[in-house]
């Protein structure tokens, strides 16, 4: 059986700084943190996450854009991460990756206690470097994933997967999936329910979720289970159906207590549960790209009743689906005479 992602506290994030270093690969993760840390206090769970900049000396760094920025922390000072954002490097970062021992080796203190980390494009090569992606998956930015390949065989690079898992070390190939990344985290760490108001603010538009588009060397859809990965094909070919647990049943063959246990350590979700989900999904998509009106998609995904979908679309992402449609459709751009 897989083994479920690692759990992530998020109580410390650190990030080390290097020249050429992009400085939106962790600007943007960070006003994702800000923001998710907002939501919170709109709940009883009020959190507050430590971030600390650290260099090899408290000097500024020079990102490029020509952006300084100044470290609050040497390596020595940095204590333990909860969460590592390693940042992405402009053009080739072989070059700046041979000049950072002192990155390297904190960085493998850093995974010897446990930290997670969160590597951005090219920002893999100090991973790869600190020999901690042997013969595991990772990606990095399309441009460089032959060049870094050549120079670091033992990695698994994957060119179709714009992020990969291994154990406690994410890699994202670009920005953009930086930002999918950071809503998976922020769910994992914080709970769905800020994740999804995060996701809202920054990426909701553009990005699938990242159980569809991420690769894991324990990935959820390699369990063992054949029968119930029958019975996943089956919901995602029949989700528009009536489904219920007992055609579950008489199709596996199990008595509902065994499909529901072995259902939960197979896919994470209860049999029901996975079938709202993947009608969800799909709801998302047909208000992105069709005119379908409300009633017509709740129909497509397998419910009758329109108001009954709405509630349940606005319980899983805090937004009906004619605000949901509106907030993906509104950034337009106008050209006056």
């Amino acid at each position: 059986m897989f083994r479920q992602p690692p759990p992530l506290k998020l109580n410390r994030v650190l990030i080390p700084m290097v020249e050429h270093m992009i400085s939106t690969s962790v600007t943007l993760p960070l006003e994702m943190l800000e923001a998710a840390m907002t939501y919170t206090r709109l709940t009883s769970t009020k959190k507050t996450i430590e971030v600390h900049f650290c260099a090899l000396k408290p000097e500024p760094v020079t990102t490029t854009g020509g952006l300084r920025l100044t470290p609050d922390r040497t390596f020595k000072q940095s204590g333990i991460g909860d969460l590592i954002l390693i940042p992405a490097l402009w053009r080739n970062p072989i070059p700046v990756v041979r000049k950072h021992p002192d990155i390297i080796e904190w960085i493998k203190l850093q995974y010897d206690a446990g930290a997670v980390f969160a590597a951005a494009g090219t920002g893999v090569t100090f991973m790869a470097a600190a020999g901690l992606l042997d013969n595991k998956p990772a990606t990095t930015h399309w441009f460089y994933m032959e060049k870094l390949q050549r120079f670091f065989p033992e990695v698994d690079f994957k060119p179709n997967h714009l992020i990969t898992r291994a154990d406690r070390i994410y890699c994202a190939g670009s920005v953009n999936s930086v930002a999918d990344l950071m809503v998976h985290l922020l769910g994992v760490s914080l709970g769905e329910s800020v994740a999804q108001r995060v996701e809202q603010q920054f990426s909701h538009e553009i990005r699938k979720p990242f159980k569809d588009t991420h690769y894991a060397d324990d990935h959820t859809t390699a369990h063992q289970d054949e029968i119930i990965v029958s019975l996943q094909d089956f919901i995602h070919h029949q989700f528009v159906s009536d489904i219920s647990i007992e055609d579950m049943c008489r199709l596996s063959g199990l008595n509902t207590r065994t499909l529901n246990r072995r259902f939960q350590q197979a896919t994470s979700s209860a049999p029901m549960e996975y079938v709202r989900k993947i009608r969800l999904d799909q709801a998302r998509d047909l208000l992105k790209n069709t005119n379908l009106s409300i009633a017509e998609i709740a129909l497509q995904v397998g419910y009758s009743d329109a108001d009954y979908f709405s509630r349940l679309f606005k319980r899983q992402y805090q937004l009906t689906p004619s605000e949901f449609r509106r907030s993906v459709r509104g950034k337009l751009f106008y050209l006056n005479d």
